[in-house]
């Protein structure tokens, strides 16, 4: 698990593309197959599925200094990448079937940390029976690293956004803001939960915090729908608290607009919100659940129902 960069004699650009494949693949361990279902030729070779339900597929990435730091352990990294997009497919209630796995690094990024990365993504992909069965390595510039996973899975009834209706009750799953203290890299997916939410057909609509609330949630509820936010009820994390005392940030502001919390913001039908609810705290009594209460007609607002104030839209940025 040792340091990132590292002199050159230790360094990836001393191997040959074939043989950073050879050593990304064997980090990869048994999430890669043989050969032509995995890693190996121009294109993976892999069985017809059933026509019933819906193919889902995400693309997500983490680059060196925007979702890790040099501090971090490859393993870390490679495990952050597949979670990250196994949160997307969370949020489309789809079961994570196969991905292809890219990376453009400087010929500086030491081999042992390209290893652990590799072996960090395997490890994960694993823990959910994800085969990584193909990608591609390039040479980026000095000091760089960018890994891209694309996911492929499926899903018997999407979920989406967009689809809520009035009156529907909003919920989240976990708590939110400060993920900078470390949470962004150690969270767990709520795989288990989206499948779970997708089979309930009053649910009508879900996303991932991925960008934080205050962005992710006009996303979720497009432009004819408003909601009343009680910052009371909101479920604010101790980090957000914590972090709060150290810059002198509201712990509202860092649960609005932190992002990278990677829980699930959904819709349900009023009527049989509390039966979902309770339904839903039995199955995965680990996984706090709050009612955030209901949306309403609108245009596509989200409103502080304290002082009836606007809160602004704007969350994190990847080119602010």
């Amino acid at each position: 698990m040792g340091a990132l960069t590292t002199i050159v004699a230790d360094s990836v650009i001393t191997l040959s593309e074939d043989e950073i494949i050879r050593r990304v693949v064997q980090g990869l361990a048994e999430a890669a197959p043989p050969f032509p279902a995995g890693p190996g030729g121009d294109c993976a070779h892999l069985p017809n599925q059933s026509s019933q339900g819906f193919r889902v597929s995400t693309i997500d990435a983490v680059i060196l200094g925007q979702h890790f730091d040099v501090a971090c352990e490859g393993y870390q990294a490679g495990v952050k990448l597949v979670n990250r997009n196994l949160s997307d497919l969370a949020a489309a209630g789809a079961t994570p079937s196969d991905g292809l796995l890219s990376i453009a690094m400087g010929g500086d990024i030491a081999i042992d940390w390209l290893e652990s990365f590799a072996h960090g993504v395997g490890r994960a992909a694993q823990k959910v029976r994800l085969n990584i069965v193909g990608g591609d390595v390039a040479r980026g510039p000095k000091g760089s690293f960018i890994a891209t996973l694309a996911l492929q899975g499926f899903a018997h009834r999407i979920l989406t956004r967009r689809t809520a209706q009035n009156q529907d009750m909003l919920f989240v799953t976990g708590k939110l803001g400060g993920s900078r203290y470390g949470y962004h890299l150690h969270f767990q997916p709520r795989l288990s939960e989206g499948i779970w939410l997708s089979a309930q057909s009053e649910v009508t609509s879900c996303t991932d915090l991925s960008d934080g609330l205050a962005k992710d949630l006009p996303n979720l509820l497009g432009s004819k729908l408003d909601f009343h936010l009680n910052p009371a009820v909101l479920p604010i994390s101790e980090a957000a608290v914590a972090l709060s005392k150290a810059d002198g940030v509201p712990p509202l502001e860092h649960a609005l607009f932190d992002g990278e919390d990677y829980e699930l913001l959904w819709t349900v039908r009023a009527d049989r919100a509390d039966f979902i609810a309770e339904q839903f705290r039995r199955l995965f009594p680990l996984t706090p659940l709050t009612c955030l209460g209901p949306i309403q007609h609108g245009t596509g607002k989200l409103i502080s129902q304290a002082d009836g104030q606007k809160i602004p839209m704007q969350a994190f940025s990847h080119f602010a």
